[in-house]
């Protein structure tokens, strides 16, 4: 297949490991108009050896090796400033694809031009590659509350990744959730619900299995930074979601009552009968640990509604 040039820009950092079968994958695509950036961070172990077997072999791998330690969201950008591609994607040192997962991207961003980006379901292994589940992602054009971010495959046209001025260096853990956040705000995505097109590695020692609970907190403040930009891009009903699952996440998790009352008010605004369902379910929830506590919360949303659910501090 013919097409654009693509742009891979694979991170690592002591990834020696899986690292050959992650290169061997991109090397073995169908679709064979690509360039392959490995961004070796500084690595300790043989990972720029192993590199550097990859750039002699193959004249559309390069190596770029940082000087200092910048981790993956500076590394990407370091990876994506040398790109010439009109297609961008990225992947791990301990993933890889299957031989036709470029091409059934490209064929999507051909075949539909108003797409800006594709993403991809996966499937799960282990490691020892035996695989172990799939996960499903959905469609945030049907519903962004249901959907669980862009994964690991993917692919976006080079004006995705020039609106969003890059991967932000200060998301680290959730680099890709806030890239693709902003970027839907901006851009035209496309959801292929397809998962033999790559295989992602679960084991002990990556950070979303080591780090899970921090990065669905700072998924969360990355949602709500962006929440009144983002809910003019959504529906009506994902907007109540959002008020309701914030009241809930602030008054349960945090114990923040200013936050949770702010998130009631917006919610009462658009649906009392949401409002009062949320409120139940935090009464409930609460009153697991201690009574008195739901009085408070019921107390705050008595205020809200004579107050006809404006805002209050």
């Amino acid at each position: 297949m013919n097409g654009p040039l693509v742009t891979i820009v694979l991170p690592t950092y002591n990834g020696s490991r899986y690292l050959r079968q992650s290169l061997d994958s991109c090397l073995a695509q169908t679709y064979t108009n690509f360039e392959l950036l490995i961004v070796n961070d500084c690595s300790t172990d043989n990972t720029a050896v192993i590199a550097a077997e990859y750039v002699a072999k193959d004249a559309r791998v390069r190596l770029i090796n940082n000087t200092v330690n910048k981790r993956l969201p500076a590394s990407l950008n370091t990876g994506f400033d040398e790109g010439k591609g009109a297609y961008f994607t990225w992947t791990s040192d301990d993933n890889y694809y299957a031989p036709d997962a470029l091409e059934r991207m490209v064929k999507i961003m051909q075949e539909k031009p108003e797409v800006d980006l594709v993403y991809c379901d996966y499937i799960q292994i282990d490691d020892d590659n035996r695989e172990v589940g799939i996960m499903r992602f959905n469609d945030i054009n049907q519903s962004i509350i249901t959907w669980e971010g862009c994964g690991a495959c993917f692919l976006y046209k080079k004006e995705v990744h020039l609106r969003n001025k890059g991967y932000n260096v200060s998301a680290f853990m959730i680099e890709d959730y806030d890239f693709f956040l902003r970027a839907f705000m901006h851009s035209k995505f496309y959801y292929l619900p397809e998962y033999n097109v790559y295989y992602y590695r679960v084991h002990a020692a990556s950070l979303t299995g080591t780090m899970s609970t921090a990065v669905q907190d700072l998924q969360k403040i990355v949602v709500e930074k962006q929440l009144p930009t983002l809910v003019q891009h959504i529906s009506k009903r994902d907007e109540m979601l959002y008020y309701r699952k914030f009241a809930v996440f602030y008054a349960i998790f945090k114990e923040n009552q200013p936050k949770m009352k702010f998130y009631l008010q917006k919610l009462y605004r658009m649906s009392p009968k949401q409002a009062f369902i949320a409120l139940a379910y935090i009464t409930f929830r609460k009153a697991k640990g201690a009574i008195v506590i739901p009085f408070s919360f019921a107390f705050a949303l008595l205020k809200i509604m004579l107050s006809g659910g404006k805002d209050g501090k």
